[in-house]
């Protein structure tokens, strides 16, 4: 919330171009390393890898968080669709601006809020964190999601706001799938749930 509520004073109080202008400025090799590498965690690869992952832990929690990234993702569409801005790239193309691109980026033109990837790594993170019962691991997860966040701003694909409103839907969309879920789990239980790719046979009470 304080992260939020930072950003959203930034995007309320400054412009655009003053905002990417600050970040852009603030490159260097090792930064451009590191912030591509931060912005895998939006991509489908990750979130594809964490649900098989959760195939050999538990089904229903690989359920849960697949269905979690099918809603956050049809938010995040709709809304791309609905608003259909432009990305940084297009939004300054009258200004005479020698902004800082980071080589072998595909910068994209249109449908930037809300950041689609910003969604995905809030979708995944949050639900990583329901999952644990050390909630600590929280403070990792938060900052990994607010790495990838801040990768698309520093990778010119997408201004503050956009990563504000794709932290809130798929932040938003995990809290509501975890709770509708598992109130389903609780009143249906089935035998698949506590199942994985390691335990595909329910054990037999001994005697």
């Amino acid at each position: 919330m304080l992260i939020w509520i930072c950003v959203l004073v930034v995007v309320l109080s400054t412009t655009k171009f003053e905002q990417m202008t600050f970040i852009n400025a603030h490159n260097n090799f090792a930064g451009d390393w590191f912030f591509f590498g931060a912005t895998q965690l939006g991509e489908g690869w990750f979130w594809a890898a964490v649900i098989v992952i959760f195939l050999f832990i538990r089904y229903d929690k690989a359920l849960i968080l697949a269905t979690s990234l099918v809603v956050s993702t049809i938010f995040s569409s709709t809304f791309k669709w609905y608003f259909d801005t432009l990305r940084p790239i297009a939004f300054f193309k009258d200004l005479n601006m020698n902004w800082h691109y980071v080589d072998g980026v595909i910068v994209n033109i249109h449908q930037s809020f809300p950041s689609g990837h910003t969604t995905t790594a809030f979708a995944i993170f949050t639900m990583l964190t329901l999952f644990m019962k050390n909630k600590n691991w929280g403070f990792l997860f938060i900052t990994l999601a607010w790495l990838a966040a801040y990768s698309r701003c520093y990778l010119f694909q997408h201004f503050p706001v956009d990563v504000l409103g794709g932290s809130a839907i798929g932040t938003l969309s995990s809290l509501w799938v975890h709770s509708w879920l598992l109130k389903i789990r609780e009143k249906t239980p089935k035998d698949w749930h506590g199942r994985s790719l390691l335990r595909s046979k329910r054990k037999l009470p001994s005697h």
